[in-house]
């Protein structure tokens, strides 16, 4: 058991730092937590549900864990070709597709909420 409590701070110290790294490092993370948060308080001004609150907070942490993962593969990239080729620019474009998916999901989700309460839903 103590192992298991200890692995658990152990992940718990790495992945601060990922997050620290991320948010450190990368705009484009800076600004979707900028607007996740917007989003947030958007959502809760026009009054929707504790559902579609908690519906919008695991798409807006999920964009954020797409973004990691695409500035991960861009690091990788990075190392393992740091000339310009074919391979790193198809990574890194699917990399950053992902995250546009991500982000125009969540968009469109808030857009919907938006429509809803506009209309009296």
């Amino acid at each position: 058991m103590r192992a298991w409590i200890d692995h658990f701070f152990s992940a718990l110290r790495w992945s601060s730092a990922g997050a620290a790294d991320l948010f450190r490092g990368e705009m484009a993370a800076r600004m979707e937590l900028a607007a996740g948060v917007v989003g947030l308080v958007w959502i809760v001004v026009i009054g929707r549900s504790l559902a579609e609150i908690g519906v919008y907070l695991m798409l807006a942490f999920a964009s954020l864990a797409v973004e990691a993962l695409n500035t991960a593969i861009e690091e990788i990239v990075d190392r393992v070709s740091p000339e310009h080729s074919e391979f790193a620019r198809r990574a890194k474009d699917l990399g950053s597709a992902a995250v546009m998916f991500m982000l125009l999901g969540t968009g469109i989700y808030v857009l919907l909420l938006t429509v809803a309460a506009a209309i009296g839903r």
